[in-house]
């Protein structure tokens, strides 16, 4: 589903290089969850923001559902907005829209009817438990509900691959063991591939795979028997 072959990544700042990423080769299934593992400037972020088409100043090539990607602007742009989904550690909702609101977002950029924008976006947030919450603005919701709307508008549009940085970061334990099962059992059930960033042992341990990254470098890959 997503492919990433010998990606190599380099930062310039005057006559300073650093190279984030070298020779990385990544290959993701539909409906897998994978967690990007190491310390702060190992290249996660990069990496990351890779394969969500946000940076295609690289060298190498990506694959998205087979077809090669050329690091056109328009291509990347139509691929995320049709194909990908983000969830953040913030939640980065829009604090003046309600939980309907900013799940159907994602619906209207895509120019989904209003009939159909609302049973799509009802059908989500009850798939998260919130639809008795649907008119509740942000700063009305708890911590582990605002993540939960944030992962209603990632999924609503049904994408291939939905990224994601440190998404329990912010979380009680309780409430982080509830989102990932909730991640998890969503992405299943939709085929929807997880790539997740996270220093979180109650994220990656319930993942399908875990690589480890260090000065760019992939320095295992463990294929977990994921619970």
């Amino acid at each position: 589903m997503l492919q990433l072959t010998h990606i190599e990544k380099t930062y310039t700042t005057g006559e300073i290089q650093l190279q984030a990423l070298r020779d990385v080769n990544l290959h993701i299934q539909a409906g897998m969850m994978v967690a990007l593992c190491g310390p702060s400037g190992s290249g996660k972020s990069t990496l990351l923001n890779i394969c969500g088409l946000l940076n295609q100043d690289y060298f190498g090539e990506v694959r998205f559902a087979g077809e090669l990607l050329m690091r056109d602007y328009r291509q990347a742009m139509e691929i995320r907005r049709t194909h990908l989904g983000f969830v953040f550690q913030k939640f980065n909702l829009v604090p003046v829209m309600t939980a309907f609101e900013n799940v159907a977002y994602p619906l209207l950029l895509n120019g989904l009817k209003a009939v159909e924008v609302k049973r799509c976006v009802m059908a989500m947030l009850d798939h998260v438990g919130l639809i008795k919450f649907a008119h509740y603005r942000p700063d009305r919701l708890s911590g582990g509900q605002q993540q939960r709307v944030a992962i209603a508008r990632a999924l609503v549009h049904q994408p291939k691959l939905v990224i994601a940085d440190e998404p329990t970061a912010s979380l009680d334990s309780e409430t982080a063991e509830q989102i990932v099962a909730l991640m998890k059992s969503l992405g299943r059930e939709k085929e929807t591939a997880f790539i997740v960033a996270s220093h979180d042992d109650r994220m990656t341990l319930h993942c399908d795979k875990v690589i480890h990254l260090k000065d760019g470098v992939i320095q295992l890959e463990e294929n977990l028997c994921a619970a």
